[in-house]
């Protein structure tokens, strides 16, 4: 049974692959053109080629699958709607038709916790309202999954959506290296008081919780968050970020509202005079760093057996040790939050 992934050549994605191979798992990855297999070069992995939104390729590309696992997005909070759209809503239809037609078994689609806002303000679950934030990214997140839960009521979509919490690990280049740059040039700055408990989650426990979802026939049709319910506050993982670095921790801090009301200013600005890279400070990164977003996992323990296995303590230190071991450390801060 041949497992494909979609997105592979991406921070999650690779690392599903990775545990695929390392299980012993026929696996097969679709790269875009262009895209090349990185970590995965060398390995048993097969390439496929296409996008998920070419109809002919993606069918092409189908052949022998059983399983999908759809790590294939547009993320950040900044760029074109139409890119966004085209990757994670119309795209995910393509792809999901096309694995129907396929005679596919399940396809696993990486949704996020963006689709319950970016500062739920206390504890949410899988029913939770989908509420998109004012952006993008978090707006077709929202979309794709309303489309997904239509084909599941209308055609029998096998498909199982999967919301994982901010994931970080080794090779997170837009996350953990940008935090760790500022933390180390001191220009990280705290967001609020600091206490509020951050969604986390180590890259390999989402791969795991991942391969679950796509082999427990009770996983489909249904939506699971994968979110360590360790309780990490903002200071917590911005301390031991510092602390395995060897930098200062931060010092700075500025009050979430205000943060808030910035992050707003800045991205009025930034559309004003198409700015093609997202200003310092986006509504998306001061909620996501300085919200309070806790979430249940109850559903994802009982049916897929999920059970976080890294630490916060213990994925900074192997997350550390991959930024000090590459050379993401020297480029720019790029510090938006």
């Amino acid at each position: 049974m041949t497992t494909l992934v979609t997105g592979a050549a991406g921070f999650l994605g690779g690392h599903v692959a990775e545990l695929l191979l390392a299980q012993g798992e026929p696996t097969a990855v679709l790269l875009r053109p262009g895209e090349d297999l990185g970590p995965l070069t060398g390995t048993a992995v097969e390439t496929r080629s296409g996008d998920i939104a070419d109809p002919a390729a993606i069918a092409a590309a189908l052949d022998g699958v059983k399983v999908v696992i759809n790590c294939a997005a547009r993320t950040g909070p900044w760029g074109p709607a139409a890119e966004y759209e085209r990757s994670n809503v119309a795209g995910l239809r393509t792809l999901v038709s096309a694995a129907m037609a396929a005679g596919v078994r399940r396809i696993v689609h990486v949704s996020s916790i963006t689709v319950h806002g970016n500062d739920v303000r206390g504890r949410a679950d899988e029913d939770s309202p989908l509420c998109g934030a004012p952006n993008p990214y978090s707006r077709t997140k929202v979309a794709g999954e309303r489309a997904l839960l239509s084909m599941i009521r209308e055609q029998g979509a096998p498909v199982t959506m999967v919301r994982p919490g901010w994931i970080y690990g080794p090779r997170s280049v837009d996350s953990f290296a940008r935090l760790a740059r500022a933390i180390e040039r001191r220009r990280m700055i705290t967001i609020g008081a600091g206490d509020n408990v951050v969604p986390l989650v180590y890259v390999t426990d989402v791969a795991r919780g991942l391969l679950a979802a796509g082999r427990d026939d009770r996983a489909e049709g249904r939506t699971y968050l994968l979110v360590s319910d360790e309780r990490v506050t903002q200071r917590d993982y911005l301390c031991a970020i510092a602390d395995q670095l060897g930098a200062p921790r931060p010092r700075l801090r500025i009050p979430y509202h205000l943060a808030l009301t910035l992050g707003r200013a800045g991205e009025w600005a930034g559309h004003a005079v198409h700015l093609r890279q997202p200003p310092p400070l986006t509504r998306y990164g001061v909620q996501l760093i300085g919200g309070e977003n806790r979430f249940d996992i109850s559903r994802a323990r009982a049916e897929l057996g999920f059970s976080p296995q890294v630490t916060m303590r213990e994925g900074v230190r192997l997350t550390a040790a991959w930024y000090r071991s590459s050379d993401v450390s020297s480029a720019p801060v790029g510090a938006r939050a």
